[in-house]
């Protein structure tokens, strides 16, 4: 049984100690939007600050702009583009992994408003699903990443933010609706609607999209099997303005996903118990927010509650029993999640304190198993994680500019088989800018981050391999990173620059041990030491009217000193030296902006753990031109053509699962042949 008492953090002398450190030297540059003119040194410094917050330079952001313009369908569509990030397991979304500098987004802190996402439910899946249409903007911290964004980002953080009325009302607009659909020569349609509005007290929005994709295409004209699914997205807000200075905010968000694929989605061609079967993911999450402006020396907060559920369910349809699943069976996982966030900011001065908490708590369970008992365990498991946190900045002179943050974080987990971990630890951060000039500024970073072991993957509660399922090492620790980074920034008239070196390290890095036995067991142990270390450089040129982008990345990835490899599930794989060009063209007269994308990965040999000789990834490249043409003006009627994989290239996109010898083939997805699309968009 849980013993409560023994697992009931005691916040307050933390607290304490945490606002001591940072109440007197932390002050920040407040980046406000609503500000007028700025004076020399508040521009000196506004490269290093991003929405009040000092995040590191290599934070990425992708804009609802840039979403529309390219009318993206899902994450692999999304963030492509983005240096430094590649989305694997081809067309399917079902199967597609996010990786940051070849790092899997199990070891990312994964947000949605706030709310913590990527649960893994099977290794074999991909576990982030969006829908690119509800999206106000995508934030991706490369290595380490600042206190506020929440416990356990061992290698950085992905923090998505829906849209609200506010993002799609035209100026002087009290009532408006939206109307969106298109179609595609490789890839199903898709169509929608939303109406929102806004008085002098409330403002809602409401929001219903299906995606239906069919079985596509690769650039051989081979039909890729079990990729179609149907997918439904809705949204639903409402903000209430309470008084001057006080809001109330309600969120509602839910898809569902639902197809017949393979069990293994990402390893199409393994032979072995992977009959396809009908499947259906639902998503469901639930909001409540509480603004409070701050006044008489009241801190401005920010309180959000929330709960999510995820449930994946199956049946086996098949010719025989499946992972211990007679014929006609139903199960699957499901994954519960709730939690309370608490940001306060406090005026020091000209600059901001940030600080605050954060409680999260997160139920695994199986859905209808029949190993539960005995050597199976109990089928379900629960983890939570209480934080505190602070943050802020300090001009040291004229010149420098000196961000300091930590959090404290304690972690308790309790697994299928009864076993009690407990852990807490400091994860701070700092970084130094030094302003060469208003243009040209130098960073250097770094930051410790504690992850508390957490739950296993869902599907392995009732299916893991022999009598013990999956279980974890009784003297399971924490795992640990440290990442530093060196960056340099120049912009100036219409030219920019951007560049870093990055060190990352993760200690005690937890994963499965299989062990062939008799019995077979896969034992969930410390297993190692993580080590990354690469860098990313990009420029552009943009006058305004015409746009030229060139960017590079490379990381090289190792797990006790082995290049990491397809089978590294849930840690990351090897990508060859990727190249992004880009150049983009604006026709104001006509309202029409033109853009091409050139997406360049070298080959890439790497031999990974086990190995006995090198492993090869062919290289490829790929073209997507889009046009998108505003006959009414701004922000009413967008109609946007593009064709993407404009040449038709077969590939497999490296961080899709790999070539089996055994089986003679790349297990997984190949990515789809070229994709002529027509996508419209009208607001009124």
């Amino acid at each position: 049984m849980k013993k409560p008492s023994s697992r009931s953090p005691r916040l307050q002398p933390v607290a304490l100690a945490l606002l001591t450190l940072f109440a007197g030297p932390a002050l920040a540059q407040e980046n406000d939007n609503a500000q007028g003119a700025e004076n020399a040194k508040e521009r000196a410094l506004s490269a290093v600050v991003v929405s009040e917050q000092a995040y590191s330079d290599t934070t990425a952001t992708v804009s609802a702009e840039a979403i529309a313009s390219r009318a993206a369908r899902d994450a692999r569509e999304t963030l492509q583009n983005e240096t430094g990030v590649t989305v694997g397991g081809g067309g399917s979304a079902m199967a597609q992994k996010i990786y940051v500098r070849e790092i899997e987004d199990t070891l990312l802190t994964v947000t949605l408003d706030g709310v913590p996402q990527g649960g893994n439910i099977f290794h074999h899946q991909g576990r982030i699903l969006i829908d690119p249409l509800l999206l106000k903007r995508i934030e991706i911290d490369k290595g380490g990443t600042v206190a506020s964004v929440g416990p356990g980002g061992l290698a950085g953080s992905v923090r998505m933010t829906t849209k609200a009325a506010a993002d799609l009302l035209r100026p002087g607009q009290r009532i408006g609706g939206l109307l969106f659909g298109g179609v595609a020569s490789n890839d199903g349609w898709n169509a929608g609607a939303a109406a929102y509005g806004r008085s002098e007290a409330l403002d809602f929005l409401v929001y219903a999209k299906r995606n239906e994709s069919r079985d596509y295409q690769d650039g051989n004209g081979r039909t890729q099997e079990k990729t179609a699914a149907t997918q439904d997205s809705r949204l639903a807000r409402l903000n209430w303005q309470l008084a001057p200075g006080h809001a109330l905010s309600f969120g509602y968000q839910a898809l569902t996903d639902e197809a017949v694929r393979y069990p293994r989605p990402h390893m199409v061609g393994f032979t072995g118990s992977n009959a396809p079967m009908p499947q259906q993911l639902d998503q469901e999450t639930l909001t409540a927010g509480y603004h409070f402006a701050g006044s008489d020396g009241l801190p401005a907060a920010d309180l959000t509650l929330f709960s999510e559920t995820v449930e994946n369910v199956r049946a086996n349809n098949g010719s025989g029993a499946v992972f211990g699943k007679p014929v006609g069976y139903v199960f699957g996982e499901r994954l519960e999640s709730s939690g309370v966030n608490l940001l306060l900011k406090s005026k020091l001065g000209a600059g901001t304190l940030r600080y605050g908490l954060n409680h999260h708590r997160r139920e695994s369970s199986a859905i209808n198993p029949n190993k539960s008992g005995g050597a199976g365990g109990t089928s379900r498991e629960e983890t939570d994680v209480t934080g505190l946190f602070a943050e802020g900045s300090v001009p040291l002179g004229s010149l420098l500019l000196l961000g300091v943050g930590a959090r404290y974080d304690w972690y308790s987990y309790t697994d299928n088989h009864r076993q009690d971990f407990d852990s807490s630890g400091l994860s701070p951060n700092a970084s130094l800018t030094l302003q060469a000039s208003e243009a040209l500024s130098f960073r250097l970073g770094a930051s410790s981050t504690v992850r508390g072991a957490g739950l296993k993957e869902a599907f392995m509660l009732d299916n893991g391999p022999g009598p013990l399922i999956y279980r974890n090492a009784a003297d399971l620790r924490e795992e640990t990173a440290r990442n530093l980074e060196l960056g340099v920034n120049y912009e100036q008239g219409p030219w920019s620059f951007k560049g870093s070196l990055f060190d990352m390290t993760i200690d005690d890095y937890i994963n499965l041990v299989y062990r062939a036995g008799p019995p077979a067991t896969a034992t969930r142990e410390n297993i190692g030491k993580v080590k990354s270390r690469g860098y990313e450089l990009g420029g552009r040129w943009n006058n305004g009217t015409a746009s030229l982008g060139l960017s590079v990345s490379d990381a090289r990835p190792k797990l006790n000193g082995q290049d990491l490899g397809d089978g590294d599930f849930s840690l990351g794989t090897s990508v060859g030296r990727t190249w992004l060009l880009s150049a983009g063209y604006a026709l104001p007269a006509w309202n029409v902006d033109l853009g091409w994308n050139l997406r360049r990965v070298e080959d890439i040999d790497y031999r990974p753990g086990g190995a006995t000789a090198d492993v090869h990834k062919d290289g490829y490249t790929v073209h997507d031109l889009h046009a998108s043409w505003q006959p009414l003006g701004k922000d009413r009627l967008r109609v946007t053509l593009s064709v993407r994989n404009l040449f038709d290239r077969f590939y497999h996109d490296q961080a899709t699962y790999g070539y089996s010898a055994g089986n003679g083939m790349v297990l997984g997805y190949a990515d789809p042949g070229r994709d002529v699309r027509l996508d419209l968009n009208w607001k009124f």
